[in-house]
């Protein structure tokens, strides 16, 4: 066991080669629920985006005009829990 970390590193994809501006990658932007869904929270403009990205097929991302402290996909079935700043709710 001597020299072998308790977790196995490897990384999967660079969220900046599909589209994700560098300054979204961060904890108060992004969440990762298990290893199937990671959702980021970006504004472009004045728009408000939630990006939802599938691990099992990054092509087929999810971008949505979406208002939202946070946001966290069910790692088992593509329901998304989003917090506001007095409401939360699940979307389908």
């Amino acid at each position: 066991m001597a020299g072998q970390l308790p977790i196995k590193f490897q990384e999967h994809l660079q969220l900046q080669n599909i589209g994700i501006n560098a300054a979204n990658i961060g904890f108060s932007s992004l969440t990762m629920e298990s290893d199937n869904f990671i959702c980021v929270r970006e504004k472009v403009n004045d728009t408000a985006f939630v990006i939802i990205i599938d691990m099992t097929n990054v092509k087929n991302s999810i971008k949505r005009p979406i208002t939202a402290d946070s946001a966290i996909m069910n790692p088992a079935s593509k329901i998304i829990a989003f917090k506001g700043k007095e409401n939360i709710f699940m979307k389908t």
